[in-house]
This record gives structure tokens, sequence and C-alpha cells, in this order.
């Protein structure tokens, strides 16, 4: 007598794709600047993982937390410096994006008012003048 085993497939009910309603990023926008605690992150996390080789990845944030939170106001304003410093190239740069993607947005309502308008224009003439020689 040989046993059998019975294998029975779930499937869930439930979608693992998540809907949401977000718009898309525009991947041409300009990158958002950093923060004064990123750029203290970005500037300390080599000197923690080599004083402390066995961290994790989650160990070594929590100790660049602990460090800026001990931080004195001198180095926490230094960083602030720096992210004023890139916040305002993001202004500059986002205000110049904005203005050229108006003016792209601008110009392709313009096309479509013409090719509306010459649509306009055949419908009550009978017929296109510009199929003409």
């Amino acid at each position: 007598m040989s046993k059998t085993k019975t294998i029975t497939l779930s499937k869930s009910t439930t979608s693992t794709k998540k809907n949401s309603n977000k718009r898309a990023k525009d991947p041409n926008a300009p990158k958002r600047y950093r923060t004064g605690y990123i750029l203290f992150s970005v500037e300390k996390r080599d000197e923690i993982k080599n004083e402390n080789p066995g961290l994790s990845a989650k160990e070594i944030i929590s100790e660049l937390g602990a460090q800026w939170k001990a931080a004195d106001a001198a180095t926490k304003q230094r960083f602030q410096k720096l992210s004023d410093n890139e916040k305002a190239e993001y202004e500059e740069k986002m205000a110049a994006y904005k203005s050229e993607k108006n003016d792209k947005e601008s110009a392709k309502e313009n096309q479509k008012k013409k090719k509306s308008s010459k649509k306009d224009e055949v419908m009550e003439n009978g017929h296109d003048d510009s199929m003409e020689d």
C-alpha cells in the first residue's frame, strides 16, 4: 500500500498590486534639495562604517540619528547652510523647469487651436485650401 499526499494550492484573492492615485513623477524635473540631516548623514556614514564595520544598515542609521541629535548648534548650522544653498539652487532650476513646461504646454494648445480652426474652416468651405497647388 502506498501513501499519497494531496497538495492543495490556494490562490490569494487579494491583489498584490496597489492602486495609487499618485501623479506620475516627471523624470526631467529637477531633483529636490537635501536637508541638513541628510547632508550630515552622507558625510558621516562612511566614518561610522569604518569605525564599526559590524553594524547593520539599520544600526548605522540609528547611530547617525543619535549623533545628529547630540551635535552642537554650529555643526547643525553648517549643514543647514549647505541645505539652504541647495534649496536656492533647486528653486531656480524648478522655476526654469516650470517656465519651460508651461511654454511647451502653451505651444501644444496653440497647435490644437490651429488644427481645430482649420477643421472649422474646412467645414465651412467644404474643401481644404491647403491641398490645392
